[in-house]
């Protein structure tokens, strides 16, 4: 054979056999496209305009100089709705503590389909079955799980748990300092509390994959304004009933 030929024959089968290989390497699909959306709830707190501070008097409309030591509430079953008042997404069993002297006010809720949210929807406080559903303290689930939310001489939760939890002391002579008689607590316990229905417009088009956050702000001075802040109120009374009313007025969607 020619010996000029040969290599011409090596390189043709080289390329074919690298052509073959070529055929047989199946193409790498594209990534799927995400469907769905985290969604996470947030509250911050402020006292009027500026962040709250525990340390910083709040200034309520009688002209109080307020300090809290304490605000703590539960929030329960969450739904988002379209522009079209659909529910796009729900949460009934999720309920979140929130804390305003806590290290952070950031809850994941669960997953969305992509698309228009329009509406948050909540109950502020606790429904009878979360309150009451776990008499044992020590198992019941988080954050019901929390005994500061329930009468502290008690291990069971026969009275239920609190909705909302304020405490603090209005500072007459502005010595920054709970003076005797000074002192109020908000205890919001009892079988009349009910939940109260609360809606927030948010009005954002969700992407997959992505993060959606709900940013609520709650502001302390609508929070305590008309309330009597003086002495105890360990019950369901109209003093706990008006807190939770205000606790509703003084939320907002950021």
């Amino acid at each position: 054979m020619n010996s000029k030929i040969l290599p011409i024959i090596a390189l043709s089968s080289t390329l074919l056999f690298a052509c073959k290989n070529d055929e047989d390497v199946a193409p790498t699909p594209p990534a799927p496209v995400p469907t769905t959306s985290t969604v996470k709830l947030s509250y911050d707190f402020v006292n009027g305009s500026a962040a709250f501070n525990g340390t910083v008097p709040i200034i309520d409309d009688q002209n109080r100089s307020i300090r809290l030591t304490k605000l703590k509430f539960y929030t329960h079953d969450f739904h988002i709705v379209d522009d079209d008042g659909v529910t796009v997404a729900e949460f009934q069993d999720a309920v979140r503590l929130a804390d305003a002297f806590g290290a952070s006010n950031l809850f994941e809720l669960g997953q969305m389909p992509a698309g228009h949210a329009h509406e948050l929807e909540l109950s502020l406080g606790l429904d009878s079955a979360s309150s009451y559903g776990f008499p044992d303290q020590a198992t019941a689930p988080f954050p019901l799980d929390d005994a500061d939310m329930t009468w502290p001489w008690s291990a069971v939760t026969t009275f239920g748990r609190m909705f909302i939890k304020l405490e603090g002391y209005v500072d007459a002579n502005n010595n920054t300092t709970m003076d005797s008689g000074e002192g109020f607590a908000y205890h919001a316990i009892g079988s009349d509390m009910q939940a109260l229905p609360a809606s927030y417009e948010v009005h954002t088009d969700v992407a997959g994959g992505t993060t959606f956050t709900i940013d609520l702000q709650v502001n302390v001075v609508t929070l305590v304004n008309g309330l009597a802040l003086t002495g105890d109120f360990h019950n369901d009374g109209p003093q706990n009933q008006l807190l939770m009313q205000n606790l509703r007025a003084a939320t907002s969607h950021m």
